[in-house]
């Protein structure tokens, strides 16, 4: 599936995954304009963005919840409520200590 500039949209290859990874521990996060053209990547800054973040990124947890993890969430939904945003940074950055 092509756009209308020509860039590549759907899933991911295996190669173009490849070619991500290795942009990212060749330069690092961040600029991401200029990932598709040092990748060689025939995609948009966003997409690769999106790509790294939600499913390449080494340290992306993965499987299920720790007991812990549970416990975190339900003290913190108790504290905050249904307040998303604040939910998701306390989870996220580990500030346990809110809820003690």
């Amino acid at each position: 599936m092509e756009g209308s500039i020509g860039l590549r949209k759907g899933a991911w290859t295996s190669e173009e995954d490849h070619l991500l990874r290795k942009c990212i521990e060749k330069y690092g996060e961040g600029k991401w304009y200029q990932v598709p053209f040092r990748a060689g990547l025939n995609r948009c800054r966003k997409s690769c963005r999106l790509r790294w973040l939600n499913y390449l990124k080494p340290d992306i947890k993965r499987g299920k919840f720790t007991a812990d993890e549970v416990d975190l969430m339900m003290r913190l939904h108790k504290l905050l409520g249904n307040r998303q945003a604040q939910f998701t940074d306390c989870m996220s950055s580990n500030y346990t200590f809110i809820i003690t």
